[in-house]
């Protein structure tokens, strides 16, 4: 028989391929890479006067390798995966379930749009910057100096 951590180990690497089938793979990545973003954004962001919980947060956060940021999130994430795909299945009837699930991805898709928006004018903004370093300016054209004749 395993010992009892391993077998908890073993459930959670189930549980964790389950919640990867439950909403399509671009969610379950947007989940991910929002929660290390919004993690890094804490640990840079908390003050002296937030609760103890979050200090202890940020502290482990702060001392964490990427990849063990990375599982951590993981494992988070899975959680709020399920707890989405949980409320999703509520006995609140199909079609609400299908109106939820239709606001959700136009919600994804208006944000994903946003980002590449800006991404896209980012780029400009630096080509425009790059090509304004590049032009070469002329010289003025020298102005004639009236030459005073001697009296």
């Amino acid at each position: 028989m395993a010992p009892e951590g391993e077998e908890e180990k073993e459930a959670l690497k189930e549980t964790m391929v389950e919640t990867k089938k439950l909403l399509p793979k671009r969610v379950v990545g947007y989940i991910h890479e929002m929660g290390v973003r919004s993690l890094d954004h804490l640990a840079e962001n908390f003050g002296d006067d937030s609760p103890a919980a979050v200090q202890t947060l940020v502290n482990h956060w702060k001392t964490m390798s990427a990849d063990e940021k990375g599982a951590f999130v993981e494992r988070v994430g899975a959680s709020v995966v399920e707890v989405i795909a949980a409320s999703a299945v509520l006995p609140v009837g199909l079609k609400l379930g299908k109106k939820v699930a239709k606001a959700t991805r136009k919600v994804i898709r208006k944000q994903t749009k946003r980002i590449k928006k800006a991404a896209k004018q980012a780029k400009k903004e630096t080509k425009a910057k790059k090509e304004a370093k590049a032009k070469v300016t002329k010289p003025k054209a020298k102005t004639k100096k009236s030459k005073a004749k001697p009296a």
